[in-house]
């Protein structure tokens, strides 16, 4: 077992992890299981990406830059596609009377409306990236001062725990639960990226515990999923997300390293404007393909169809920001 398959396939994985949530988006009905399970568990494509995107912080960090170079690097990739996205889908409720002029600037500068309304979720992982991204450094520091660092996570665990069932705690942080419990996964995905580097292997005996634990974790999604949705916290299915999303990547990279070059071009591609992606298909293609009913998996697969080259423009449009950073650099 290889774990610097998942850097090697890292494209390919993204590109996975965004079809995964598209899925999960598009919402099945009971009576398709497959459809069902995939529209309930998807957003574990979510936790895959703070899985990897923890392992890329661990990557450009150990080639030493400056702070500022590290942030600007990763909130240039970010906030360009984030600012114009939500020009787009905020104006227009500014415009109509149904949000005032404040509300609006501070929903397109940093989404006021996540951090302080329970259930604002519409592009919630964009502030939640940009913040993970601002801890990351001083994280990083303290593994690379000492490993011992590394059971953080585990705290961070305990703290989703107390969160939930202290009544101060829970009143105040409920709204951002959705945030605060991926903390944990991105923080794995930091401490897994100097396993990658460092081209660490595992005996092949170590697919045997993978295995098992896929299986394990994806029995307990279902059975929660399928009979106890609303009787449960959910940052519990999240915790279980990350055993998860772990074995997951490590299986569908293996997979993608005896895949045809042709299908991971495809995954590739998808991880490329992967974004760019999610920013678009919910609001501005998914809502109105839904009202036309063609059922869950036409629905997926015009969305995705019809969201590619949208997120492909605008990814395109803002690749010369790239030029930006490079002169800044030199």
């Amino acid at each position: 077992m290889h774990w610097a398959d998942l850097s090697r396939y890292r494209g390919e994985l993204m590109g996975f992890a965004m079809i995964v949530i598209l899925l999960f988006h598009v919402g099945g009905q009971r009576h398709d299981t497959l459809a069902f399970c995939l529209s309930r568990c998807g957003n574990v494509g979510v936790d895959i990406f703070l899985f990897l995107s923890g392992i890329g912080m661990w990557f450009a960090w150990s080639k030493g830059p400056s702070l500022i170079e590290f942030y600007w690097r990763r909130y240039i990739r970010v906030y360009p596609a984030w600012f114009i996205i939500a020009c787009l889908y905020f104006i227009p409720f500014f415009v109509s009377g149904r949000m005032p002029l404040w509300d609006t600037i501070a929903n397109i500068l940093f989404y006021h409306d996540f951090w302080t309304v329970y259930n604002e979720l519409h592009f919630w992982y964009i502030p939640a990236i940009m913040t993970l991204y601002t801890i990351a450094p001083a994280y990083m520091a303290l593994v690379s001062r000492s490993r011992s660092w590394c059971w953080l996570p585990v705290f961070a665990m305990l703290f989703c725990v107390l969160m939930r069932y202290d009544q101060t705690l829970y009143a105040n942080l409920r709204h951002i639960e959705i945030f605060i419990s991926r903390i944990p996964i991105f923080l794995i995905g930091i401490n897994v990226g100097f396993w990658v580097k460092e081209q660490r292997t595992a005996e092949s005996e170590s697919w045997i515990l993978v295995c098992i634990t896929f299986l394990l974790s994806t029995y307990v999604c279902v059975n929660f999923e399928s009979g106890l949705r609303n009787r449960f916290p959910l940052f519990l299915e999240r915790m279980v997300y990350i055993p998860l999303c772990i074995t997951i990547s490590l299986m569908v990279a293996r997979l993608f390293s005896i895949a045809p070059a042709i299908v991971r071009r495809l995954f590739s591609f998808v991880g490329t404007v992967s974004l760019e992606f999610y920013l678009i298909h919910v609001e501005f293609v998914l809502k109105h393909i839904k009202p036309l009913h063609l059922g869950y998996w036409p629905t997926a697969l015009l969305t995705l169809v019809a969201t590619l080259p949208l997120a492909w423009l605008l990814h395109k449009l803002l690749s010369p920001l790239g030029d930006i950073k490079l002169r800044i650099k030199n």
